[in-house]
């Protein structure tokens, strides 16, 4: 497999005063082409500040970053941040984070827009995307007439309108209900097999960690275990079991 991203020995402090918080205490992995990645952990593990800094929006403290097997530095400052978000990197949030006042068309050319292409441009690739995702009779609506489900298929076609080579989703499923969620994810495995992404997937629910291929465990900014999920989807127990265990490590580890 062709490597896609690679974090080696990854840290982030935080400055509160005269204290330091590190929340990030070496994190190493890879992600390699058509891959799905879940980042799994509890509250406080590291998980946002971690996708926050694979996805360039915030800056590692110590530690190497390799984008397209290329060792990157100043990787999330500016104005390189921009440049490799723009090139190489779509988002899907749990909030949806659409603009309100848009329509759907409107929010899935964003991106487009913001780059300068063509406006037939814009509008075919627009029209092909929403077609993907099964929101052609929608493009005139505005977003605030849509149901969670749907509004999450906008996300993700305004997230792979640029064709990025990695989808970076932070609790994609959080705000639906099981069948939605599961809905949401057998379309974001359809569009990987069509465009090729490669996907890390924060998340707390294994339901939703069964799509990936490999987990790995979180916890207090330290990976303490990997899973390599070989059963697909619906493989909860174990996934949990993995997971459990990976928290009675890092408590251990801890001397509580």
């Amino acid at each position: 497999m062709n490597e896609i991203i690679r974090m080696e020995n990854i840290h982030k402090f935080y400055e509160n005063g005269k204290e330091s918080l590190e929340a990030l205490k070496g994190v190493s992995f890879t992600l390699n082409q058509g891959e799905i990645l879940a980042i799994m952990g509890s509250s406080g593990s590291g998980k946002s500040t971690l996708l926050n800094i694979i996805g360039a929006m915030d800056s590692a403290s110590g530690g190497e970053i390799y984008l397209n097997g290329k060792l990157e530095k100043d990787y999330g400052t500016e104005p390189k941040a921009t440049r490799i978000r723009s090139e190489n990197i779509g988002f899907i949030f749990q909030s949806f984070n659409l603009i309100h006042d848009f329509t759907v068309m409107e929010n899935v050319s964003l991106p487009l827009i913001l780059s300068g292409e063509k406006s037939s441009e814009i509008r075919k690739r627009t029209k092909e995307m929403l077609a993907m995702v099964g929101l052609s009779e929608k493009e005139k609506n505005p977003v605030t007439d849509l149901s969670g489900g749907q509004k999450q298929r906008v996300a993700i076609a305004r997230a792979l309108i640029n064709n990025p080579k990695i989808l970076l989703a932070d609790e994609p499923t959080g705000n639906l209900d099981c069948n939605t969620a599961c809905e949401i994810m057998e379309l974001i495995l359809d569009l990987k097999e069509k465009n090729g992404q490669s996907i890390i997937l924060v998340t707390h629910d294994p339901v939703i960690a069964g799509y990936a291929d490999r987990i790995l465990f979180l916890q207090d900014g330290l990976i303490y275990g990997e899973y390599k999920n070989k059963a697909g989807a619906g493989n909860v127990d174990e996934i949990l079991a993995k997971f459990r265990e990976s928290q009675k490590n890092s408590r251990g580890e801890m001397g509580v």
